[in-house]
């Protein structure tokens, strides 16, 4: 049918004497990738598994495997990464990914990806906003008001020791990633994601009710549309923030963290352990890899114990210079999102399938935001929702280049705000657990 359509278009361009013919080729090739479950698990080869091909423009094709677990594609020339994220039950999944798949014209292909099996957690990324916003005499673009937003997942209290935030190097998805021996994540067998520079932790249990969430401003809680009507009022009384005025390298740095409002109590203040050079905790504006765990110990001894140290690129290195790591056990990982940036083709992975297995597209700037998408089955069939539910949600950015929405349709915020309980996808996959969003959700609850 593709050819067809090639074909048919072709036609048609001649006709309007538009182009030359001998100067395209509409030739697709056949790609046929196949999908590996583990050794040890219950779950084999089955029918109806969907893979998502995306070239470097963000063009997208998905196709679903057969009774053999594979599916096939016909696309065009060039690089593809494939991503596929199958959730067997309620809290297992299984997640992989194949980047530069090369497709040239005139043969077909095939490919392979081995899952790697997961679980999903009640604690989760909600929303990030990192990308900053437009000043308001259109001079550039503000980037010192991030926050992200926490979110309990389920209708129980959950309560976490430890509860601890940290980003994954190379900081930028783009450029060059020291990572990488044979188009492979060397720390992939090891189970462990390298958190650079440093952490936050609550000193102390944070506790969530069920479906609550909590608000931590990265950087400035302080009402930012004071100065730029574009961002976002972080000065509430219920956010929490990082903020540490016993650390000496970042305390005076009042840039990022100026005096927090001051209805914030101490106890909603995080603290912060620097392991690596900087008078801030880096935070990239287009495409961080950011992800919230916990520890069995206290942070502190776990950031000082040495077997827990790496060094980005896998080198050896004086513990504090520039490149400190430090090791958070994959099975500690509460959640984590992977970003990519639209601005630039080189964007490559940090984190590895078992933690996620995909990514989503940002363009910062112009305050758009990562946000959930909602578990359109999950939400619709809690019984307190009846009636409660909001629909035609009319903020994802699929109107721009490489820009999303949710699928589910259902406005989160609005539900929120009419009584209901919200359920959110949650496969350990970035680019179908979120979408880009238009504006900051906490400008839909306050008066900004």
């Amino acid at each position: 049918m593709k050819k067809l359509l090639a074909y048919i278009l072709l036609v048609f361009l001649i006709a309007c004497n538009t182009i030359d013919e001998n100067t395209i080729d509409f030739t697709v090739s056949e790609l046929k990738i196949k999908l590996n479950y583990p050794e040890n698990s219950t779950v084999t080869a089955r029918q109806g598994v969907k893979i998502t091909l995306i070239d470097s423009k963000g063009t997208i094709f998905e196709s679903q495997t057969d009774q053999t677990g594979t599916a096939t594609f016909n696309v065009p020339t060039g690089i593809y990464t494939a991503t596929v994220s199958d959730k067997t039950s309620s809290i297992k999944i299984y997640n992989g990914n194949s980047s530069e798949i090369i497709i040239t014209s005139g043969k077909d292909f095939y490919s392979e990806i081995t899952l790697v099996e997961t679980t999903t957690n009640k604690i989760i990324i909600k929303e990030l906003y990192c990308g900053g916003c437009q000043m308001d005499d259109g001079s550039g673009y503000t980037r010192n008001d991030k926050y992200t937003t926490i979110y309990n997942n389920s209708a129980d209290t959950v309560a976490i020791e430890n509860f601890s935030l940290a980003v994954a190097m190379p900081y930028n998805a783009t450029g060059g990633n020291n990572n990488y021996v044979d188009n492979k994540l060397v720390y992939a067998e090891e189970s462990f994601i390298p958190a650079a520079m440093g952490i936050w932790y609550y000193p102390g249990t944070l506790t969530f009710l069920p479906y609550e969430q909590k608000v931590i401003s990265i950087f400035g809680a302080i009402d930012h549309t004071q100065t730029y009507s574009n961002s976002v009022n972080l000065a509430n009384k219920d956010y929490y923030v990082l903020y540490d005025e016993n650390c000496d390298r970042y305390a005076g740095n009042t840039n990022y963290y100026p005096a927090p409002y001051e209805a914030i109590p101490h106890s909603n203040y995080f603290k912060a352990v620097v392991f690596g050079q900087g008078t801030s905790w880096v935070f990239s504006v287009t495409s961080p890899c950011f992800f919230i765990y916990y520890t069995d110990e206290n942070p502190v001894d776990f950031c000082n114990d040495e077997q827990n140290h790496y060094f980005d690129g896998n080198k050896s290195g004086s513990w504090g210079s520039y490149g400190s790591c430090l090791k958070v056990p994959s099975e500690n990982i509460l959640d984590a999102i992977e970003v990519f940036t639209t601005r630039y083709d080189d964007n490559k992975k940090r984190l590895t399938e078992d933690v996620d297995g995909g990514y989503i597209w940002h363009t910062n700037q112009y305050g758009y935001t990562l946000y959930r998408n909602v578990n359109q089955a999950a939400t619709e069939a809690l019984p307190e929702n009846k009636d409660k539910i909001v629909y035609n949600y009319s903020l994802g950015t699929q109107d721009i280049e490489k820009g999303t929405t949710d699928p589910s349709g259902i406005d989160a915020e609005a539900s929120i705000k009419n009584g209901a309980h919200i359920i959110f996808e949650d496969t350990n996959n970035s680019g179908q657990d979120f979408h880009q969003r238009k504006k900051a959700a906490i400008k839909d609850w306050i008066n900004q």
